[in-house]
């Protein structure tokens, strides 16, 4: 078992070693891919080192992820496939229809679909646009689909923006993502986040060996489906003791990921016990490891349309117990947490995570990025709330961010968190 030496305090963290290599190096896991790792300037350099066996790199995201870059995408629709995409609206149907996407002087065939479970909504769409539906090869800029997300309930549109560096600077498996200004048809039509989609090439990204299975919610296979054998997860889903999971599972990867989820906190993710917003991928040699997916409802200051919290406890949810109320903490976290030395290792990787971000940085990092994007959002003639609730929305995110890590602190600080061995 790898160990970690901890060291609570903000913006330092013990050097973690992880598959042999040394945090000294800056280069470990990105020398796999044939790239320099990058610097990301606004976070702590804290030597914590890449659970996934890679160190965090700016560099490995494509271009239209530029943090620095408001992306400026447009769609043309026949009026046909318009009236269809409408259509589809009102029925909550994900049909794809052929569009035109065009980013720069870039034109490209593709499809569009909408998308969204709660935050779906006809006034503002939400896109899936795919570069391969007639081409299996087909690809744009290296990518297969780009995903345009604007969920009425996140008002500052940069939750998912800034929830997956958190990720990204444990070495954590984590989407890329930026924001973007989208046309229809020639008109603007409204402020997104753009977020890296989980499939083939986002397991390329992130592993040296991405032939595995990757199950969509744990359940639904989006790889190899022609040739898969599911009795792995099938064999997880009913696992009920620590043996039948460890023997699946790769743990130490998974409890940091969990972790992470907690300090930001996820609060409708996995973590929290929602089993649809997250994927697993059974990795060849590893096992199953959890990736985090639609971080939308995080950092605690998504708000109904008056700006009513939808979780008004979230500052003090608590990393181990806190679980959905409409969803229940899942019985394979149970399990694992209840058992003395992996509570230990989630509390140790909470702690990690705690060290590796500085909350003072996440905040400038909001301000940054809401200088880029509001002009964008003041024109937005299809945002489902005002500019005054999007601006009360940057403050209350500035608040929670160090409020939280005020909470985690005194948290760890408090300890005894775990059964004892």
């Amino acid at each position: 078992m790898r160990s970690l030496l901890l060291m609570t305090s903000l913006g330092a963290c013990a050097p973690v070693p992880v598959d042999g290599g040394s945090s000294d190096d800056p280069t470990v896991g990105a020398a796999a891919d044939g790239a320099d790792a990058g610097e990301v300037p606004w976070r702590a350099d804290t030597g914590v080192e890449s659970i996934a066996g890679r160190a965090p790199s700016a560099d490995r995201c494509a271009d239209l992820y530029d943090p620095d870059t408001l992306q400026q995408f447009s769609l043309d629709f026949e009026p046909d496939a318009w009236a269809n995409l409408e259509s589809a609206c009102a029925a909550s149907a994900l049909t794809y229809v052929p569009v035109t996407f065009a980013v720069g002087d870039e034109s490209v065939a593709a499809h569009a679909r909408l998308k969204g479970n709660w935050s779906w909504r006809c006034d503002k769409m939400q896109f899936v646009v795919s570069f391969h539906e007639e081409d299996p090869d087909g690809r744009f800029h290296g990518l297969r689909k780009l995903v345009l997300d604007a969920p009425w309930y996140d008002q500052t549109l940069l939750h998912e923006r800034l929830a997956f560096p958190v990720f990204e600077r444990r070495g954590l498996p984590y989407s890329c993502a930026n924001s973007a200004r989208l046309d229809i048809n020639g008109a603007y039509y409204g402020l997104y986040a753009n977020v890296e989609r989980i499939d083939r090439e986002y397991l390329e990204r992130h592993f040296d060996q991405p032939d595995g299975d990757l199950y969509q919610a744990g359940v639904e296979l989006k790889t190899n489906e022609d040739t898969a054998d599911t009795s792995r997860q099938e064999a997880l889903a009913a696992a009920t003791s620590l043996d039948e999971i460890a023997s699946l599972v790769d743990l130490d990867q998974a409890v940091a990921e969990w972790a992470t989820e907690a300090w930001i906190p996820a609060m409708d993710n996995y973590w929290a016990g929602v089993e649809i917003n997250y994927y697993l991928y059974d990795h060849p040699s590893r096992g199953f490891v959890y990736l985090p997916y639609d971080l939308d409802i995080s950092f605690g200051d998504a708000a109904y349309p008056d700006g009513t919290p939808l979780w008004p406890d979230a500052v003090t949810a608590d990393p181990i117990h806190h679980e959905h109320p409409g969803w229940r903490k899942e019985q394979l976290v149970q399990t694992v947490l209840a058992d003395p030395f992996w509570c230990g290792r989630f509390v140790e990787e909470l702690a990690a995570t705690h060290a590796a971000t500085s909350p003072d940085a996440l905040v400038a990092q909001v301000r940054a990025w809401h200088d880029q994007i509001r002009p964008s959002l003041v024109e937005d003639p299809h945002r489902p709330y005002s500019v005054g609730r999007h601006d009360a929305a940057i403050e209350a995110l500035a608040a929670f961010v160090p409020a939280r890590a005020a909470f985690v602190q005194a948290w760890l600080d408090a300890g005894g968190h775990c059964p004892e061995g």
